[in-house]
């Protein structure tokens, strides 16, 4: 263990009671009920190494899991706890490629927008680790606490990530796969893969950094930009910005996927949908079943390019989730209405008297199943929406995931048409 580990310390007589250490320093002690303990004696130490203290109990060391580290970091906001945390990654369906081994496919971009505590952040820059050059220990220690957003003149590359057509190579080491590069700013553009996480707290931001550069000495810090921003401003700036990177189309969109998790998630759906590459998946993470309606109904009255592949509930003994049939349909009554009036214009090409019978019969098609079709049809569009767990009761759950992945844009169409 070195300098700056946090630590598990578990009794050794009763492994179910244990602490939780902050960053090792020099000069420092953990403190409980059970004795204290120097950081000094802590520092050396492997893993499973017997440590006592001051009151002779004897504690084993271990390093946190993932799973552990974010469920014992002291939060400000709760967390995506680690199983829903690895269920949306999975979700995104995430394969990198090792950076040694990377041609010219494009960044893989992902936004999370609403940082909050760190947890997701943290899985989402472990899964695209491989896909970057591991850099120097000097080059992380140029990254500095989140801020408010830069100017466009000021650190572009803290706004920027990686531009459009960057086409900078950096020598890494075919061997170590460590980046040669002495500067944050020249790793910044070889990165072929990195998480821009937004929330409009920098509060919260500045925590989360903290969560993300705690875990491991930092070793995902680097696939990751903070910003502290409104979701929206935040793409319309990052349009102006790549646009002198390449012709409009290229500076259009920009993201691989993107997710979000914050209050009034339908207000932001068609600015980020605008901003994801075709066949882009968009993630809704919201507490209410009622919430993720509000983004289909947007979606579909706004015309907005995203196709609704799934929508999953999350909770206790839920693995993987439970998935709910949630879509959009015509009743049954509407329909049969329709059929009736496409007969009736049929026949009303036939002989005048067909005609003047047929009116006389349309006259009288007043039925309940029509008028309920008219009240549907004055109600909005016509469609009504279906919601309800695909197998068994509902259970009682930690929140909803709606799974959308976008259309190619009506221009894109068009062009591929001709």
């Amino acid at each position: 263990m070195i300098v700056g580990d946090r630590l598990i310390l578990r009794m050794k007589e009763d492994p179910t009671r244990e602490l939780f250490t902050k960053p090792l320093k020099h000069g420092k002690t953990v403190q409980s009920k059970w004795g204290s303990i120097p950081h000094e004696s802590l520092i050396g130490k492997s893993a499973r190494d017997i440590v006592a203290s001051s009151t002779g109990r004897e504690f084993r060391v271990h390093n946190p899991s993932l799973e552990e580290y974010v469920t014992l970091t002291p939060r400000l906001v709760t967390p995506v706890y680690p199983a829903d945390a690895n269920l949306i990654v999975s979700l995104l369906d995430l394969h990198v490629t090792p950076y040694h081994l990377t041609s010219d496919e494009r960044p893989l971009e992902i936004l999370e927008a609403g940082t909050g505590h760190g947890s997701l952040t943290l899985h989402l820059a472990r899964a695209v680790n491989g896909a970057n050059p591991a850099p120097h220990a000097e080059s992380l220690k140029d990254f500095e606490m989140p801020r408010e957003e830069p100017s466009e003149d000021d650190l572009p590359f803290e706004t920027v990530g990686i531009p459009n057509g960057a086409t900078t190579e950096i020598p890494v080491d075919s061997e170590t796969g460590v980046c040669s590069a002495g500067t944050l700013q020249e790793w910044t553009v070889s990165r072929r893969a990195v998480i821009h996480t937004v929330d409009i707290s920098a509060t919260y931001s500045q925590h989360a950094e903290g969560v993300v550069r705690g875990f491991r000495q930092g070793m995902y810090r680097a696939n990751v930009d903070f910003h502290v921003a409104n979701v929206s401003e935040w793409i319309d700036g990052q349009f102006q910005i790549r646009k002198v990177d390449g012709p409009e189309v290229l500076g259009k969109s920009f993201l691989s996927h993107a997710i979000l998790d914050l209050p009034g998630s339908h207000d932001h759906i068609a600015q980020v949908a605008s901003a994801l590459h075709t066949d882009g998946i968009l993630i809704v993470f919201n507490p209410s079943l009622t919430q993720i309606l509000d983004c289909v109904k947007l979606i579909i009255a706004e015309e907005v390019p995203l196709w609704l592949e799934k929508v999953v509930e999350l909770g206790a003994g839920m693995t993987g989730g439970r998935e709910w049939d949630v879509r959009t349909v015509k009743p049954r009554a509407l329909l049969k209405a329709e059929k009736q009036r496409k007969e009736a214009e049929l026949a009303s090409r036939s002989i005048t008297e067909a005609i003047d019978d047929r009116s006389n019969n349309t006259q009288t098609l007043t039925t309940r199943d029509e008028e309920q079709a008219q009240t549907t049809k004055r109600s909005g569009t016509g469609w009504e929406m279906i919601c309800r767990p695909k197998v068994g009761e509902r259970v009682v759950g930690g929140g909803f995931l709606g799974v959308w992945r976008k259309m190619a844009d009506r221009g894109q169409m068009d062009k591929s048409n001709n």
